[in-house]
């Protein structure tokens, strides 16, 4: 956590996923208890929810309550300020997402392969949210969420978009810079997770090198640190 928060204070803009499913406990590594929830709340990090499997199927069609209520609880004290639905099979997924959580003022990502990026459209006005209120991003992952290097695919909007696909400290420079030679439109972020583990670990020595690197470029293109 110390690590974290220094990390936090000496690069401002890196945001960190929190992994949630109904079955975290299945799936090693990557989820965290949310249990130990509590203990990352009000130190000063950017954090990010992102709910994976049937839990991100239930979220997209509106059944907030059924997520863990501890999670939804700290969704709701504002720890979380984006939460990501992580749908990126949409076969089995609505077109349309269903519900933002509830009186909550998260921004939600909604996860899709380049060639649904289409159906973000449908998402962007959701009951009485609209676009004006800029509470809906999407995040486009070539990968399919499978962490495989893969070509980005620009899709050029005047809203947030996220790009992810085999993101890591080795090829990390040549993706931003190829993003900010080629988005026309709005704001963008990068997003990765398997590169920056190690044997499925969180592995905080690669997350700094993705920064070190950035940084220099970001600065680069943008005039500012």
């Amino acid at each position: 956590l110390q690590e974290l928060q220094a990390i936090q204070q000496q690069y401002p803009l890196a945001e960190f996923g929190v992994l949630t499913s109904y079955h975290w406990y299945e799936n090693g590594n990557r989820y965290l208890n949310p249990q130990f929830l509590p203990n990352l709340y009000g130190h000063g990090l950017n954090l990010a929810l992102h709910v994976c499997g049937s839990a991100a199927h239930d979220a997209m069609t509106g059944l907030w309550n059924r997520i863990n209520n501890l999670t939804v609880k700290y969704l709701y004290m504002r720890m979380f300020q984006r939460v990501q639905l992580n749908v990126a099979n949409r076969s089995d997924n609505p077109d349309r997402l269903a519900s933002t959580p509830p009186n909550c003022h998260a921004e939600v990502i909604i996860q899709q392969c380049p060639g649904d990026a289409a159906l973000y459209e449908h998402s962007l006005w959701v009951g009485n949210v609209g676009r004006d209120q800029g509470l809906v991003s999407m995040l486009i992952d070539g990968s399919g969420g499978q962490g495989i290097d893969t070509p980005i695919s620009i899709y050029q909007s005047a809203e947030k978009i996220g790009y992810a696909g085999g993101i890591s400290p080795d090829n990390v420079a040549d993706k931003l810079r190829f993003l900010f030679e080629n988005v026309r439109h709005g704001e963008f972020w990068i997003d990765m997770e398997s590169g920056v583990r190690t044997d499925d670990w969180f592995d905080l020595d690669k997350v700094r090198r993705v920064l070190e690197t950035c940084k220099p470029i970001i600065k680069e293109y943008t005039k500012e640190d």
